[in-house]
């Protein structure tokens, strides 16, 4: 389904896609290249391994929201903001539950999880969900 130039919907999709797209990068960068920095300031550890193998799930997820964009496809936008936005919920709720389970000023990824991915990506992800997909 291409996209109607009067489709205000659209716009909040690719703003909220863009911000997935600015973050998943971001966390590529430092799982991928920067490790140590999620074993340092996480109460995880460092496990080069496993970061690697999430910054490349990050790829896939990039592609897909650059694919949605360029052909601004209405529906990829919206499969993508759902995949998104249960993403940021659950990885979110799990940054939440390790900080909890052993708090420290230091776990700064953990913290930036809770705000960044669970309270932005998560709230504003199931605000669009909810408002745009009503059936009218």
């Amino acid at each position: 389904m291409r996209i109607s130039k009067k489709n205000v919907s659209v716009k909040h999709y690719q703003y909220y896609l863009i911000f997935m797209l600015i973050a998943c990068s971001g966390a590529f960068i430092w799982q991928f290249l920067l490790p140590e920095i999620g074993g340092r300031f996480t109460s995880w550890g460092n496990s080069r391994g496993w970061q690697r193998e999430i910054a490349l799930w990050n790829i896939g997820i990039i592609s897909a929201i650059l694919v949605a964009l360029i052909k601004q496809n209405l529906e990829y936008m919206r499969i993508l903001t759902l995949q998104s936005t249960v993403l940021c919920w659950v990885l979110g709720i799990n940054h939440l539950f390790s900080l909890l389970q052993n708090f420290s000023i230091k776990y700064i990824i953990h913290i930036a999880g809770i705000f960044e991915v669970m309270l932005l990506g998560g709230i504003w992800g199931t605000i669009l969900l909810f408002k745009f997909n009503r059936k009218k």
